[in-house]
């Protein structure tokens, strides 16, 4: 055993030569990794090896000593790129730090408030909570660094999705016992809040997971049955996890997606007058009569077009699988770039190849990233374990809506 331990050390120290490609001179190889399949150690790795879709791949197995030492390596490292191009986009200043250690439950809706300097998120669903419910958000000054807990008047419960649009956030609900999912819009500074949609035509929502603003001011909101299968809310979700068009003028819903497996995240792209709609499946989550994740259920993203001025989805086509777990929340980098939750990190995926380019960590052990909101060069991520800070991304990341 003292051998094999002093043979992965020596490895670690002579940086991988024969596996890791080498990275770009500016970037700290304790920081970045680079996974490569043009070296072909790595195309075609020696021993026995084997991991699950849900673990990521420096948690994976293997008999031979080299590739345990690799994964060493980059389960130590802050981003672990597989293309080229994810160092252009992250850029060699970049750093992640842990801002804020929380609970390993679940985190969402992250939507930063440029003008005030704050981040809303919440807490969402069991063991948190009354029973899983929660009539209150965080507010992080990231001035400071200061946490606290706030309170829309009337209160907001079971908030699950958030957008910051003009000087409002948008907030979306998974509904409680006795009050269906909803949509609101909330005075960041005043914290007042006004429902806009709760019914479709009558129908109550299941409880809507995650939203997203195009530049018209149009939502698309994935409605799903994650709090019901979290027993979040007591009634059996009317429909199949369904996703919705809302003009923004007549506030008309109308369904543009639905899927057997379940809606999560969601995310528009517009460049010029193509816009494009993202939607991860994840069906692969299960909860009743068993929680479980099923590898062989639904956990891809696919990508739309959205033929405006009819809301109307068309074009369908499968952009990625994930190298590992699954897509939570999605958001669209003002260049076009996919920032996904995945797990282990947030994976950045490439908008035409589909290729997943780099992940950024977290950490490993129970962390994981849920869901992103962008500043102009800087990424929050927020999740189980709490909320991590990117700094200094060398691309401009917000939208200019």
């Amino acid at each position: 055993m003292k051998a094999k331990l002093a043979v992965s050390a020596l490895l670690i120290g002579q940086g991988y030569s024969n596996f890791l490609p080498a990275l770009p001179h500016d970037l700290n190889k304790t920081t970045w990794a680079f996974w490569d399949y043009q070296q072909s150690s790595l195309a075609v790795l020696p021993g026995q090896f084997n991991r699950s879709a849900f673990d990521a791949p420096w948690d994976g197995n293997s008999s031979d000593i080299e590739v345990k030492a690799v994964y060493e390596s980059l389960n130590s490292t802050q981003f672990v790129a597989y293309d080229n191009k994810f160092f252009d986009i992250i850029g060699s200043a970049a750093a992640v730090e842990h801002i804020q250690a929380l609970a390993h439950q679940s985190h969402e809706a992250a939507c930063y408030i440029p003008d005030l300097h704050k981040l809303f998120f919440v807490e969402w669903g069991p063991p948190g909570g009354n029973n899983g419910t929660h009539p209150w958000q965080y507010m992080l000054d990231v001035n400071t660094n200061t946490l606290s807990k706030v309170q829309t008047d009337p209160p907001t419960i079971n908030a699950h999705g958030c957008v910051y649009f003009q000087g409002s956030m948008y907030i979306i609900t998974d509904g409680t016992d006795g009050e269906t999912g909803y949509l609101a819009k909330v005075d960041p500074i005043t914290l007042k809040r006004e429902t806009l949609l709760n019914n479709y035509y009558g129908q109550p929502f299941a409880g809507f997971n995650d939203l997203d603003i195009d530049s018209d001011g149009n939502f698309y909101l994935t409605d799903s049955k994650s709090g019901w299968a979290r027993d979040i809310v007591p009634y059996t979700p009317p429909t199949n996890p369904s996703t919705y068009f809302v003009n923004a003028t007549t506030m008309r819903p109308k369904v543009i997606q639905t899927t057997t497996g379940n809606c999560n995240g969601v995310a528009v792209s517009e460049s010029g007058s193509i816009r494009t709609v993202y939607l991860p499946n994840t069906g692969v989550s299960e909860f009743k009569p068993v929680s479980k994740k099923n590898p062989y259920g639904q956990r891809e993203i696919w990508a739309y077009d959205f033929s405006a001025p009819a809301p109307v989805l068309t074009n369908p086509r499968l952009l990625n699988n994930p190298i590992s777990y699954f897509y939570d929340g999605i958001r669209v980098s003002r260049n076009g770039w996919i920032f996904a939750g995945a797990g282990d990190g947030v994976d950045v995926i490439d908008p035409v190849t589909g290729l997943t380019l780099g992940t950024i960590r977290v950490g490993g052990g129970d962390n994981l990233a849920v869901t992103v909101a962008f500043g102009e060069h800087e990424i929050w991520i927020v999740g189980r374990g709490g909320v991590w800070h990117v700094s200094n991304v060398k691309e401009t990341l917000a939208r200019t809506w």
